[in-house]
C-alpha cells in the first residue's frame, strides 16, 4: 500500500491526494463492503487521475513513441524507395546489356553468314579454276595420248607391212618356189592395203 501512496504523492504533488488515497484504502480495509471505484465520493479524484494519466500517456506517445514510429516508417519508406530505384536502374542496365548482347549476337550471325558465303564463293572459284586446269591438263594428256596412239599405229602398220611382206615372201617361196625381192613385196603389200 505504501508504494501506492508514493506514486500518488509523486504524480499529484499535494498532501490532499495522499489523504484521499489513504481514506479510500482505509475504507476498503475496514470491510466497508463497497468498491472504491464505484464510490461516488471518489469520482472527482478518479476523473482527475484519468486526465492526468491520459495527458502523461498522450505526451509520452506524442513526444517519444510516435516520432520513433514515424522515423522507422520514413526510414523504411525511403529504403523501399531506394531499393525500387536501384531495382529499376538494375533492370534498365540488364535490359541494355540484353539488347547489346542480342545485337552482338545478330552481328556475329550476320558476319558468320557473310564469311560462310565468301568461303563458299572462294571455294567454288578455286574448284572452278582447279576444274578448268584439270580439264586443260587432261585435254593436253588426251592429245599427247592420241599422238602416241597414232604413232604406235603408224609404227604398227609399218611393222605389219614388214611382217606381211616377209610372210608373203616366205609363202611365195614355199608355194611357188620363186624368190621375190623385198621391193616388189613392199609394193604388192602397199597396193593390197590401199585397196582395202
Amino acid at each position: 500500500m505504501k508504494p501506492l501512496l508514493r506514486f500518488s504523492a509523486v504524480l499529484g504533488g499535494t498532501g490532499v491526494l495522499a489523504l484521499i488515497a489513504n481514506g479510500a484504502m482505509a475504507a476498503s480495509d475496514n470491510g466497508g463492503g463497497t468498491l472504491p471505484q464505484l464510490d461516488v465520493g471518489t469520482f472527482p479524484t478518479q476523473v482527475f487521475w484519468l486526465f492526468v494519466t491520459f495527458i502523461v500517456l498522450y505526451i509520452a506517445m506524442a513526444k517519444v513513441a510516435i516520432p520513433r514510429i514515424e522515423y522507422v516508417l520514413e526510414e523504411r519508406h525511403s529504403r523501399i524507395a531506394e531499393d525500387l530505384d536501384k531495382a529499376g536502374k538494375l533492370k534498365a542496365d540488364a535490359d541494355e546489356v540484353q539488347a547489346n548482347y542480342e545485337k552482338a549476337l545478330a552481328d556475329a550471325r550476320g558476319s558468320a553468314q557473310k564469311l560462310i558465303a565468301k568461303t563458299k564463293d572462294d571455294a567454288s572459284g578455286k574448284n572452278a579454276k582447279a576444274e578448268a586446269e584439270a580439264d586443260a591438263a587432261s585435254a593436253v594428256q588426251i592429245k599427247e595420248a592420241e599422238a602416241r596412239i597414232e604413232e604406235a599405229r603408224t609404227e604398227a602398220l609399218a611393222n605389219v607391212k614388214d611382217v606381211v611382206s616377209d610372210v608373203a615372201g616366205d609363202a611365195v617361196a614355199k608355194l611357188i618356189g620363186v624368190k621375190v625381192t623385198k621391193t616388189d613385196l613392199n609394193k604388192a603389200v602397199a597396193q593390197a592395203m590401199e585397196t582395202k
